[in-house]
């Protein structure tokens, strides 16, 4: 049963991620890395070693992931905070890693949330901002490269 429960989540994932614009691309990233949060917390604590280095080891990738698609041409200042923050929070989950502390863990939480929250709370008309200005980018790039 349990094996069918992710089947059906990780279906729902992928036809999410196909139909999602950029914004909410982000935000389910933010979100995926706060749920892997929580299970290597409830891993650590039932001393589940496999659970939470697969835990950890999934929330430095969607990290990897928000850092490649920042834009660090639009707003380099931004952008370079940005990166410094996701890498800083990788070097913690290594180090979660090693000494399972799941005060660490609370602290990249709370590093997180608020951008997660920000993100989540978005106006609708910032939202179509962004997109019209990457629709513009993409567009300006295939004029170059023609």
């Amino acid at each position: 049963m349990r094996k069918n429960i992710k089947a059906y989540a990780r279906v729902n994932v992928e036809s999410g991620l196909m139909d999602a614009n950029p914004h909410q691309v982000i935000l389910m990233m933010y979100n995926g890395i706060l749920d892997c949060i929580a299970n290597a917390k409830g891993a650590i604590e039932r001393k589940d070693i496999q659970l939470k280095t697969a835990q950890v080891s999934k929330a430095i990738a969607l990290l990897e992931a928000l850092q490649s698609a920042l834009d660090m041409d639009a707003e380099p200042q931004i952008s370079t905070n940005f990166y410094e923050l996701y890498a800083y929070c990788i070097d913690k989950f290594i180090d979660v890693n090693v000494d399972m502390n799941v005060d660490t863990l609370a602290h990249i939480d709370d590093l997180l949330r608020p951008l997660r929250d920000a993100w989540s709370q978005m106006s609708e008309d910032d939202k179509q901002t962004g997109i019209d200005l990457l629709k513009q980018k993409n567009q300006q790039s295939s004029a170059v490269g023609a």
